[in-house]
């Protein structure tokens, strides 16, 4: 479907995200030369300062619970750089959801409020506190309040004094619509509802909300970039002329003669500019409720005028109610305090933010004011321009209930901020509804959440874990998001990194389980949904390559010496078998939906990242076999088979005999059937048995064992060697392929029990190389001939697992599997996948023989293994 957006401003940009992420073919229209359209952001000697929207993404905060330190400390003292936005309440959930989803970094806005009337020779007051408090009570108790009674009626009938109209209610009405006439003849349902709903206007709370941290201009450059990498069409400096549309489609004419044809049409723009474009084809029901949607037009300044301020300092605010002797009065926006210009927001620091590295500058700036229709030009006029706000009307109110009435008739549809209270979230919102609508998709408009509560217990949980972030985050970013509730960011300060996280608490048992759990506490609330995260492909990931980054993945280095007691799952001959069950016996199905078509299930040998995985697993095959030295008269052992893709390729490869054993009955099983397809039962020969139980007296020329000493746990590994020295014949060769920890962490990992023990692989233990190594020289006469690790493979290998997985979740879940399970494995290669990234886990392949023993490599000395086999 090919889909005209009229209007490249908040709404029509969000209309038109919502549409190109579906598929459809968009084309935005914007008549001015850039996108945007109130989002003006000026470039003032290399200080950007936002004009157009002086708030965004609202969401209101208790001033006591902000803690902003933009302060360098050493290295080895707890992390300062961090911003805890307590009490936070978000206002718009579509608004904060899109921000999140595009990458738009938010900062705390301060929002006060003063009033200075007659001049400051009346009366002049400042305050971070609001007034909504007052009208909750009238609103609440009465939710069926006429909707066509104004705010004069509705004051008057209420008996507020005139001293309280003129000190405290026509200011706030007016910084809130930021005009200066016309309040009292408002829609008391419109004024009420916004007074109750915004937080910093409330009687006891904060004054501060959420802002894009680069300005707007940050917003419409992430959904530029977006939509361009979608195909969309962006066609600035292209004025409509006439939109005409029937039921066969919509034609757009642009001033410059174009014309096009296009299936359906959003009118994203104010109302009266919708029904200029539709001239005398506005029908009469568009006439009538477009026509309900008046503006009051504003001239403004952005100057250095003092003047225009409040006469007592001390209540300067972010906005300023000022009236003069003539009972004229004008709005002053302070941007200094809005804005955050002690730490100067300049252009070149905005850039290095879009290519990560982003710098906080403290610099001395001027006084910037934002005034609207003052008395008289000021002084140090730095920039002019006129813009229009909603008036919210009586009229407008009563339209707004009828709208519905035009939507999608004669495919237009009709949305823009004045369909909420005219602020920008309002925009967006109405975009998200209107792409949805025209997609005929159900969407839900999302009411503000509510405050996430926890218990005095679960209030110092989050104590403990924020400061474990607080310490333990130096590089990067990682944003706690709380379910309608409170913000924590954690920002390292010893490398630059691009790397950020953001999660979302959805219950305050997150902070429980993590202070009380540790690392499984935090596995155990990923996987029962407790949080989550916003970029769900690469967020998990991202978070442990974070903590990896500070020697933190393993949380029990922290927490787990005080809260975690180990129970050991011991692998004896009963409970090994049990231990492999548990995992390989799941599903052989299951297996099949993230494996490569050989079902290899161990480490990748990629050529490049994007290679075939089965080619990656058939390299990787091929190389253990150069390695083993393999040839048609050997008779070989591997130990753990799996589901025999091994035994298939080696004896395809040399004509050997080969036996393989397992302890999973469902791999037999597998293994089995594809021998019998591929008629090699007088070859290959598989047992489920126990390498204990071994026959003492049979002897093998080669054995095999890929990744499986995992599972033989660490009170058995000497033991392993013992049967395998036993199991070798004359001049035999053992390869063996396993995953291991770094030295430095082979005990930490071995005392406690951690996600993988718990979740994954039962009674498994991941052991060092120095271990392995000692373990195979205290047991047995055997030597290492030759040692490769390949673990950067590793990473590569559980990505794609991952993606597969991820990519059959239905089938999975058809399987008898739940969410759960699917959180849990998803946990699993992304835990994973982090340790190998930064080396914290290794993968090598070592080759032993008997001591002396030359005759097994006749002329073939370990030199490096070719990586094309």
């Amino acid at each position: 479907m090919r889909v005209a957006v009229v209007g490249g401003g908040v709404s029509g940009l969000a209309a038109a995200y919502v549409l190109a992420k579906d598929g459809e073919e968009v084309v935005v229209y914007e008549k001015e030369d850039a996108l945007g359209g109130r989002a003006k952001t000026v470039d003032i000697d290399g200080t950007l300062l936002d004009l157009g929207f002086t708030v965004f993404s609202r969401g209101a905060v208790p001033s006591r619970g902000v803690q902003q330190n933009r302060r360098t400390a050493p290295t080895d003292q707890p992390n300062p750089n961090r911003t805890a936005i307590s009490g936070l309440k978000v206002m718009h959930p579509e608004t904060t959801e899109l921000l999140e989803n595009l990458g738009v970094d938010r900062e705390l806005c301060d929002m006060s409020f003063s009033v200075s009337l007659d001049e400051g020779q009346g009366c002049e007051w400042g305050t971070r506190n609001g007034i909504s408090t007052f009208y909750v009570e009238e609103l609440e108790n009465n939710p069926d309040i006429d909707r066509n009674e104004t705010l004069e009626h509705f004051i008057q009938s209420c008996g507020y004094s005139e001293l309280f109209q003129k000190a405290f209610l026509v200011p706030t009405c007016a910084s809130i619509w930021s005009c200066s006439s016309g309040v009292m003849n408002f829609s008391a349902y419109s004024v009420l509802s916004v007074l109750r709903n915004d937080p910093t206007l409330q009687l006891i709370g904060g004054s501060q909300r959420l802002t894009p941290r680069w300005c707007s201009e940050s917003y419409v450059d992430k959904v530029k970039k977006e939509l361009e990498s979608r195909g969309c069409q962006i066609r600035t400096n292209s004025e409509i002329y006439s939109i005409f549309a029937n039921d066969e489609g919509c034609a757009i004419t642009c001033k410059d003669g174009s014309e096009e044809v296009y299936d359906g049409c959003i009118i994203a723009t104010p109302a009266p500019d919708a029904l200029k474009m539709l001239g005398k084809h506005a029908t009469h029901d568009e006439l009538r409720l477009l026509g309900a949607f008046q503006y009051a037009c504003s001239d403004t300044f952005l100057h250095h005028d003092n003047d225009l301020m409040p006469k007592n300092r001390a209540v300067w605010s972010s906005r300023n109610f000022l009236g003069t002797i003539d009972k004229k009065a004008y709005i002053t926006y302070w941007l200094n305090n809005t804005q955050h210009l002690s730490s100067a927001v300049t252009s070149a620091n905005y850039w290095d933010s879009i290519a990560g590295d982003a710098t906080n500058i403290n610099a001395t700036v001027l006084p910037f004011c934002f005034t609207l229709n003052p008395p008289h030009t000021p002084k140090s006029t730095l920039f002019k321009w006129s813009t229009r706000h909603l008036i919210p009307s009586v009229a407008a109110s009563k339209a707004l209930r009828q709208l519905n009435l035009i939507q999608g008739k004669r495919r237009l549809w009709f949305y823009g901020a004045y369909q909420g209270y005219g602020f920008p979230e309002d925009g967006i919102k109405a975009g998200i509804s209107a792409a949805n609508d025209l997609l005929r998709k159900s969407y839900t408009v999302q009411y503000n959440r509510k405050h996430t509560v926890p218990s005095w217990l679960e209030i110092v949980a989050r104590g403990l874990v924020t400061r474990f972030f607080e310490r333990f985050v130096a590089t990067g970013c990682i944003i706690l998001l709380e379910e309608g509730g409170n913000t924590f960011t954690f920002e390292g300060t010893r490398r630059k990194s691009n790397l950020k996280v953001t999660l979302r608490v959805h219950t305050p048992q997150f902070y429980w389980k993590v202070a009380t759990e540790a690392d499984l506490g935090f596995a155990d609330a990923y996987i029962n949904g407790d949080f989550s995260f916003v970029d769900k492909n690469e967020g998990l990931l991202n978070l442990f390559l974070g903590l990896v980054d500070t020697a933190a993945l393993h949380f029990c280095s922290i927490f787990g010496k005080i809260f975690l007691k180990h129970v050991a799952r011991k692998n004896t001959l009963t409970q090994a078998r049990r231990n492999i069950s548990q995992h390989y016996d799941l599903s052989n199905e299951l297996f099949s939906l993230f494996l490569d078509e050989t079902m290899t299930y161990s480490c990748t040998m990629f050529k490049t990242p994007d290679e075939d995985l089965k080619n990656a697993q058939l390299r990787k095959t091929h190389t253990l076999i150069e390695k083993a030295r393999i040839s048609k008269e050997h008779h070989i052992l591997e130990i753990g088979c799996g589901w025999g893709s091994s035994a298939l390729e080696v004896v395809k490869r040399t004509g050997c005999k080969y036996t393989g054993i397992t302890l999973s009955e469902k791999q037999l099983q597998y293994a089995e059937l594809k021998v019998k397809e591929a008629g090699l039962q007088d070859q290959i020969e598989l047992l489920l048995c126990d390498y204990r139980q071994l026959p003492k007296s049979y002897k093998y020329d080669r054995i095999i064992s890929c990744e499986m000493i995992e599972a033989v746990g660490h009170e058995y590994i000497e033991e392993f060697f013992r049967c395998c020295e036993s199991a070798l014949a004359e001049n035999g060769l053992l390869v063996l392929q396993f995953i291991a920890v770094a030295d430095e962490k082979h005990d930490e990992f071995r005392l406690s029990p951690g996600f993988i023990r718990e979740h994954i692989f039962c009674g498994g233990c991941v052991p060092s190389l120095s271990h392995v190594i000692s373990c195979m020289a205290a047991a047995s006469r055997l030597s290492v001939v030759h040692l490769e690790e390949i673990g950067c493979h590793y990473f590569h290998t559980l990505r794609r697992w991952r993606e597969n997985f991820l990519k059959n979740q239905s089938k999975i879940l058809a399987l008898g599997f739940d969410e759960k399970f699917i959180r849990s494995w998803e946990y699993y290669f992304d835990y994973c996948a982090a340790g190998f990234n930064y080396c914290i886990l290794g993968d090598y392949q070592i080759v032993f023989s008997q001591a002396g023993d030359v005759a097994a490599f006749g002329n073939k000395p370990y030199n490096a293994v070719p990586g094309d086999y």
